[in-house]
């Protein structure tokens, strides 16, 4: 069992730096990860070791983490997106570096 909460705890702690450096999946599989191998590492005892409620809640951190990222990140798109100044300013960026303007890529990627 000592196994299992060293890897439980590793997979957590492995979890928070991942919801900066790999947003979205890796968050969600390690942390995951580290709740599951956490709970098979209580066995048969009632409560977690120490080790194993440190990678339970590192776990359940980078998740919860994740989300309020993920939440974010659509939340400042949407915003942007509805904005008529700040979506002119991104078509002049993308025109500037890739050569289209926002409404084409919209219409390419077919979500206009």
């Amino acid at each position: 069992m000592k196994r299992l909460e060293n890897f439980a705890f590793f997979l957590g702690a492995v979890s928070i730096p991942s919801t900066l450096l790999i947003p979205v999946f890796a968050p969600f599989v390690l942390g995951s990860m580290a709740i599951v191998f956490a709970i098979l590492s209580k066995g048969g005892r009632l409560r977690f070791s120490k080790r194993g409620k440190s990678a339970f809640i590192l776990g359940i951190t980078a998740i919860i983490l994740n989300i309020g990222y993920l939440w974010f990140a659509f939340r400042t798109v949407r915003s942007t997106l509805s904005d008529p100044a700040a979506r002119e300013q991104l078509s002049q960026i993308l025109y500037q570096q890739y050569g289209m303007t926002l409404e084409e890529l919209l219409e390419q990627l077919h979500l206009q």
